[in-house]
């Protein structure tokens, strides 16, 4: 019999995270060690909002369903404090795809196609990540 595959929504995904949360919470109050892997999860949820703002807002530049001015109305703070938000975002992105290799796998992308004398027909093509 053939699996559905299954898309959890992001409220799924929310309601999941708290209830782990309070086993979290659980497990730091029975041993008050654990409280730093709730600093690290903290830290790691902080960083993750940068990153999807930045998306967001490269999502919005590049005619996405919100507008940068949308995404500051959904955020409820200035604008500037949103640019601010975005470039932390941006730089963890960076980091993210220099650590994951990526840079270097699209510059040896880039360099085999030169070698080759092939034009890269996707160097318009930007995605999102």
């Amino acid at each position: 019999m053939a699996r559905r595959d299954h898309v959890t929504e992001p409220a799924e995904l929310a309601a999941n995270l708290s209830r782990f949360f309070r086993r979290m919470e659980d497990h730091a109050a029975g041993d008050p060690a654990n409280l730093v892997l709730i600093d690290e999860l903290m830290e790691d949820l902080r960083r993750t909002k940068l990153r999807a703002i930045a998306r967001a807002a490269r999502s919005a530049k590049e005619g996405g369903d919100y507008t940068l001015g949308e995404i500051v109305a959904i955020l409820g703070i200035r604008k500037q404090s949103v640019h601010e938000l975005i470039q932390k975002g941006r730089a963890l992105l960076e980091a993210q795809r220099i650590r994951l290799g990526v840079v270097s796998l699209r510059e040896r992308r880039r360099q085999r196609l030169v070698d080759a004398g092939v034009a890269d027909r996707r160097a318009g093509e930007r995605r999102v990540s």
